[in-house]
């Protein structure tokens, strides 16, 4: 019987690192069934853009869409219908009813009786467009049509504060109870309005429709961007807006078919409360659970999602699923307990968010500099038709090139040529009327296709550069600051009195500026979301490119190595 020599140096490394075959799998098995519980893990598993993703995001478009239905319903309920003074009704004929009259149109707020010229006390209102509006239903005209900018003042304060507080709310107690509140905030808001007694009742109902419209539309779009892979972040983060395009169309088609306000806010309104159907099966957001260390929820809510999908469970959630578990997180890391304050504290953030803050401003001020001075391209119907539906060609625009020239590319062009447009719209010249009607239509719409990019740009940009942790507040504190753009237009148009150029040129020269500034930004481009604020910060750093090695890799290296 022969012998079989084994070197020396083969027995040292078989000892060392020889295994026998089971309790080599065996060790391997255990070591990838303890892999970190990571936001990129847990996309492996769910897939990138899977079924329940699918459904998940088409869902979403509804609530997206009610956004701009419930917030913008003002443009119609508060239109301003062609009046005029009635005289006294005669005591001797009190069956005369007062019938408007082209006529006497330019009799809106004095009238002449017995050679005397008094203010008036009654109106009556031309019914050829609507039959009833908040303007003629509480007669918000002459002494009091300052009502009226009133009014706009408060929703638009209502967008603002729904903004920051909602922001806040959802990254406090997570998204799907800032869905809840919201949804409740703009149907019971809605509703409020249309049986309005009297016009302070309705100003404060608009400001509840707004506050929880606003809300609903940030949460909306940050649970759509969270339960989506990097390939597919771009594609919906831009879509998304295109339902807030199709609210507006919907708008139009209920208001040419119903043409009494309380009537058509009551069917805008009622349908609201669908919404909370949604709560039964929409998922809390994965990356919110784990940012919170609530392991054991996410754990349950990606198998679910995994189960829905059709998806090859991995070894860590086999130990899981359909097991109740300790708190105990895999992540190897201490749940981040951040607050909005976190966006000003830390250096970076702090830039970041005073840059896209910025770009939000002046996104809002160039798209009501051009609304200011847009062309009147028709009937209320098919001029605002025609604006709302330029905002769909900016979207699909966004979803082609951002992710082939990067977001602050985008940004700062699309932010350029609002600039630039809502300039050439203030300084050309009012003759010849005709040709200068097409050129000021056709800057309106190119000024528009501008800021609508810019817009859903910087939803998408402001979501990409936060971490999970303070997501809704970044957003939410960004628009914050764009409803507070929308409240100072009217200031800055106000300027007018010494020159109709100036708010034009003031409002694209901010735009313009918005745009170079979104230059310094770091590119977030086919980028996972970070998930902390060292993840953020590394973002366009030089150490962004380190990772940590794989299970798989460190595998091969160990067997190469024996």
């Amino acid at each position: 019987m022969s012998l079989i020599n084994i070197p020396a140096k083969s027995l040292a490394l078989s000892a060392e690192f020889t295994l026998p075959e089971e309790d080599e799998q065996k060790s391997l098995t255990s070591a990838s069934s303890k892999t970190k519980l990571t936001p990129q893990s847990v996309q492996d598993v769910i897939g990138e853009f899977g079924l329940f993703q699918k459904l998940l995001y088409f869902l979403l478009w509804f609530p997206a869409a009610a956004m701009a239905v419930g917030v913008y319903a003002s443009v119609y309920m508060e239109y301003t219908p062609h009046y005029h003074c009635v005289p006294d009704v005669d005591p001797k004929d009190p069956s005369f009813q007062p019938v408007y009259n082209p006529t006497d149109a330019n009799l809106t707020c004095w009238i002449h009786e017995h050679g005397e010229i008094t203010q008036c006390s009654k109106w009556v209102f031309d019914k050829s467009v609507f039959t009833s509006t908040v303007i003629s239903e509480f007669e918000i005209i002459c002494a009091s049509s300052y009502l009226k900018t009133f009014s706009t003042t408060i929703y638009m304060s209502g967008m603002l504060f729904g903004s920051f507080f909602f922001g806040w709310f959802g990254d406090k107690f997570g998204r799907k109870a800032a869905f809840a509140i919201t949804t409740l905030s703009l149907s019971t808001g809605s509703v409020f309005t249309a049986i309005s007694p009297n016009f302070p009742s309705y100003v404060v109902a608009r400001f509840l429709t707004s506050c929880g419209g606003m809300g609903l539309f940030i949460t909306t779009f940050v649970i759509a961007l969270e339960f989506v892979g990097t390939e597919y972040r771009t594609l919906c983060g831009i879509a998304i807006e295109i339902p807030f395009a199709l609210g507006e169309l919907y708008i139009v088609f209920l208001a040419y078919f119903i043409r009494d306000w309380r009537t058509y806010q009551l069917v805008i309104g009622i349908p609201f409360f669908l919404f909370l159907l949604y709560l039964v099966k929409i998922p809390e957001s994965i990356r919110w659970l784990l940012s919170k260390g609530r392991v054991a929820e996410a754990k349950k809510t990606v198998c679910e999602i995994a189960q829905f999908n059709g998806s090859e469970k991995p070894l860590w959630t086999e130990d899981i699923c359909g097991e109740e578990e300790e708190e105990e997180s895999l992540l190897g890391d201490e749940p981040d307990n951040l607050g909005i304050c976190s966006l000003l504290s830390h250096p970076i953030l702090r830039m970041r968010t005073l840059i896209m803050a910025l770009n939000w401003v002046v996104a809002t001020l160039g798209y009501y500099g051009l609304s200011l001075n847009s062309a009147r391209l028709g009937d209320p119907f098919s001029s605002f038709a025609l604006t709302a539906a330029m905002e769909i060609p900016s979207y699909i625009f966004c979803m082609l090139f951002l992710d082939r020239f990067g977001r602050k590319s985008i940004l700062a062009f699309s932010q350029i040529l609002a600039g630039t447009t809502c300039i050439l719209a203030g300084v050309i010249p009012q003759e010849p009327e005709e040709e200068m009607f097409y050129l000021r239509t056709a800057l309106s719409l190119m000024g528009k296709f501008g800021a609508s990019a810019g817009f859903a740009i910087v939803f998408v940009f402001t979501a990409e550069l936060f971490p999970t942790p303070v997501r809704n507040s970044a957003v939410g504190l960004c628009s914050t600051f764009a409803r507070i753009g929308g409240m100072l237009a009217p200031v800055v148009t106000g300027l007018a009195v010494y020159a109709s150029s100036i708010p034009f040129i003031v409002m694209g020269s901010s735009c313009c500026i918005g745009g170079l500034t979104a230059l310094l930004l770091p590119e977030t481009a086919g980028k996972p979301l970070p998930d902390t604020i060292e993840e953020a910060c590394r973002i366009g750093s030089k150490t962004e490119k380190i990772g940590v090695p794989r299970i798989e890799e460190t595998k091969d290296k160990l067997l190469q190595s024996c």
